[in-house]
């Protein structure tokens, strides 16, 4: 039977569930340090070795991409990095920890409701709002912007 578009984009934003619980898998069995990844889900699910290995190497993958990036572009100013259907991602927030932002400014996009939560678990969380609050002293940029 044919998917309505609809049910295709629930699905597809019900993946950002699933995700984020296999990093924070990954993460509590030590593949990589991500201690932001704890506030996005409410309990630590262990996942199998191969999924595990499986989001080590992505994780891997987009951290030595973007860091290269931003090594390599270290003289230009105003370097933007954009992450489509970002979902729970911590990137922002790994990055802020390197000390890489700088002179870089990190986007977001996602699906509306994706965004919201994202935005409300922040919130509502004295650590990552506190790293979100001192980015937007140095910067007038909104932290969420809706379309």
């Amino acid at each position: 039977l044919p998917v309505c578009p609809v049910q295709k984009s629930l699905f597809v934003q019900g993946t950002n569930d699933s995700s984020v619980v296999s990093k924070c898998s990954a993460a509590a069995r030590g593949y990589f340090r991500d201690p932001s990844l704890q506030h996005f889900v409410s309990k630590v699910a262990r996942r199998a070795p191969l999924i595990n290995r499986g989001y080590y190497v992505r994780w891997r993958a987009v951290d030595h991409c973007v860091r290269e990036f931003l090594q390599v572009t270290a003289q230009c100013p105003n370097r933007q990095i954009l992450s489509l259907g970002a979902g729970f991602d911590s990137l922002y927030f790994r990055l802020h920890a390197y000390g890489a932002l700088s002179q870089a400014v990190v986007f977001e996009v996602d699906f509306p409701d994706v965004a919201r939560r994202k935005a409300a678990l922040i919130a509502s969380n004295i650590s990552l709002r506190g790293t979100l609050d001192s980015c937007l002293q140095r910067r007038t940029h909104r932290w969420l912007v809706q379309v």
